[in-house]
C-alpha cells in the first residue's frame, strides 16, 4: 500500500506553502498548527525548519494530528476532504518525500484581510468589514492585517518552478498583492501556472485592470465563487453580495474568456441548506453553469450554523429537500460524483 492510501498521510507538507494573513505558516487553511511567521522568520527558513520536518515524519509515519480535525470529519461523511483531493492530485510528486529539503510546487498566500463583503459566517480575521466587530471584542486595533510588513520578493525565488497557485482573502479580486504576482508571471511568461480562487466575485476590475483580459493570457484558470444564495437570502447571508452584479460578471466572463473553469463553492450553513437546491438549479436553468460545477462546503464553525446543530424537524425538511434535488440531478444527467456530495450533505447532516 503506497503512503497516499494510508489514513492519515497528506502530501501537502511536500509540497505547499500556506501563508496566513497575519503571516502564520501552517500546513493548510484547515490545520492552524503553528510552523512559523513569515513576519519573524524567512520563508526558507521555516520551510525547511524543524517544525516542518516534524510534520512531514508525523504524516510519514501515518500518525494523525488533532489540528486535521477538519478532513476527517468530511471524510467521515463520506465527502473528499482536501486531504485526499491533495493525495490523489499530487500522487505524481511522491517522489519529492525522499528529496532533502523539496521546494514547494503549490503556493496558497493570504495576503491581506481586505474585503468588501461581511458574511456572517465570517469574521475579522478573513475580512476588513467585519473590524467594528472584532475591535468591540478587543480582536484587533488594526483594520487591515497583511501578511508581509515588507515586500514579498522572497516569494518569487520560488515562482519558476510554481505548478499552482491558490488564491483566497479576504477578496483576492480587490487586492494589491494579487495583481502584483500575476504582473510577475506575465513578466516570466510563467502562463502554464494554474491560477485558482475562492472569490465572492463581486468586482471584476482593480485600478487599470480587468483580471477577465488577464485570465484569457492563461491556459489554465479555475474560479470558485464563494455564493451561498440567490436573490434577498444570498444579501442577508453574505452582506455586500448583489445577485444582479454577480448575473452580470458571469455573463462577462463567458463573454470574454468561457474556457475559464467556473464553479459555484457555497458554504452549507443551517441559514442556506434549504435554499441551495433553488440556487444550483436557477444558475444551471439560466445556462451560467454547469450542473457539474458545484463545490460544497460544509461548514462547521460558528457552531450555531453547524446544519447539525438543527432539530429532527427541521433535518428531516432539508433531508426531503435535498432527496429532491437529488433527483433533479439524476434527470438532468448530473455525474454520479455531484449526487454523492449531496447525499454525504445529508449523511453528514445526521452525524450526531
Amino acid at each position: 500500500m503506497t503512503l497516499i492510501n494510508n489514513k492519515h498521510f497528506c502530501i501537502l507538507p511536500w509540497i505547499h506553502l500556506h501563508i496566513a494573513q497575519n503571516g502564520r505558516v501552517s500546513p493548510c487553511c484547515n490545520n492552524k498548527r503553528f510552523l512559523g511567521n513569515v513576519q519573524e522568520q524567512s520563508i526558507k527558513d521555516i520551510w525547511n525548519g524543524k517544525k516542518f520536518e516534524e510534520l512531514r515524519t508525523q504524516f510519514q509515519n501515518d500518525i494523525p494530528d488533532k489540528r486535521c480535525s477538519h478532513c476527517y470529519n468530511i471524510e467521515k461523511s463520506g465527502k473528499l476532504s482536501l486531504r485526499q483531493i491533495s493525495n490523489q492530485k499530487y500522487k505524481k510528486d511522491l517522489k519529492r518525500i525522499d528529496e532533502n529539503n523539496p521546494e514547494p510546487i503549490y503556493l496558497d498566500i493570504r495576503f491581506s484581510n481586505i474585503c468588501n463583503f461581511k458574511c456572517k459566517t465570517c469574521w475579522h480575521g478573513n475580512s476588513s468589514a467585519w473590524f467594528e466587530e472584532g475591535s468591540k471584542r478587543n480582536a484587533s486595533n488594526e483594520r487591515i492585517i497583511k501578511a508581509f510588513t515588507n515586500n514579498f520578493d522572497e516569494l518569487f525565488e520560488y515562482i519558476d518552478d510554481i505548478e499552482e497557485i491558490y488564491f483566497a482573502g479576504g477578496e483576492p479580486l480587490i487586492m494589491e498583492e494579487h495583481y502584483q504576482v500575476l504582473e510577475e508571471l506575465e513578466k516570466r511568461k510563467l502562463f502554464n501556472i494554474e491560477l485558482r480562487y475562492n472569490t465572492n466575485f463581486s468586482n471584476l476590475n482593480f485600478k487599470d485592470k480587468n483580471i477577465l483580459e488577464v485570465w484569457k493570457k492563461f491556459k489554465k484558470v479555475h474560479v470558485s465563487a464563494s455564493i451561498d444564495a440567490s436573490h434577498e437570502l444570498g444579501s442577508e447571508i453574505r452582506e455586500g453580495f448583489n445577485w444582479k452584479q454577480f448575473i452580470q460578471n458571469r455573463e462577462k466572463m463567458i463573454q470574454v474568456c468561457p474556457e475559464i473553469y467556473f464553479e459555484i463553492a457555497p458554504t452549507v450553513s443551517s441559514m442556506n441548506i434549504n435554499n441551495l437546491p433553488a440556487l444550483h438549479q436557477e444558475l444551471v436553468n439560466l445556462e451560467l453553469l454547469e450542473i457539474n460545477h458545484i463545490y460544497i462546503n460544509i461548514l462547521e464553525r460558528p457552531k450555531e450554523f453547524n446544519i447539525q446543530q438543527l432539530s429532527l424537524n427541521e433535518k428531516l425538511n432539508s433531508e426531503t429537500k435535498i432527496k429532491k434535488h437529488i433527483d433533479w440531478l439524476k434527470n438532468n444527467d448530473s455525474l454520479l460524483s455531484v449526487t454523492t456530495d449531496f447525499e454525504n450533505l445529508i449523511s453528514y447532516l445526521k452525524l450526531n
